[in-house]
């Protein structure tokens, strides 16, 4: 196995936050100030990530794993054939995740800082949206989970240690 350095400082930050953001606002601070405070956080995270995507290092920027249809055909005929490609940042599948939990997640942030507005204070559709896109995230975070655990088995590279140390233990 080659060691390679993956994840920088920056990405490893953003990540284990939003999860202790998704973590605290899900089972301790399910609304109030707190809850919103999380949420500008969150939101500036996501601010911080989107700019990281462009002038970050290789791994981090978006044009290395961003998931095109060929991309995404090519790694499911792998799969499919049993080889066990690896690759160092993001695969085609991986990247197709990570893109919809940042969408979920900004859409989760946008809805709650609408529903706090003048404007749609206590609209129900505004209110509802924002549980849509709450169930939707935990459901993506779980499938993102359930992924992370299958492809680190099928792959053979621990993908939790690399989101921890920032480095890669690839064939």
């Amino acid at each position: 196995m080659t060691k390679v350095k993956t994840w920088d400082i920056f990405i490893r930050t953003f990540h284990w936050s939003v999860v202790m953001i998704i973590l605290a606002d899900f089972t301790f601070f399910e609304e109030g100030r707190v809850h919103e405070i999380l949420g500008y956080i969150l939101l500036g995270l996501l601010g911080l990530r989107f700019i990281w995507g462009f002038i970050g290092s290789k791994y981090a920027r978006f044009k290395d794993f961003f998931p095109t249809p060929t991309r995404i055909k090519n790694h499911l005929a792998e799969m499919g054939d049993g080889e066990k490609t690896s690759y160092i940042g993001h695969n085609p599948i991986g990247a197709l995740m990570i893109f919809n939990l940042y969408f979920a997640l900004l859409l989760l942030s946008l809805s709650g800082y609408l529903s706090i507005t003048d404007r749609f204070w206590g609209v129900e559709w505004v209110e509802e949206l924002h549980e849509f896109f709450a169930g939707y995230l935990l459901a993506s975070v779980a499938l993102h989970v359930a992924g992370v655990l299958w492809e680190s088995r099928r792959s053979g590279i621990n993908l939790i240690s690399a989101m921890i140390t920032g480095i890669k233990k690839v064939p």
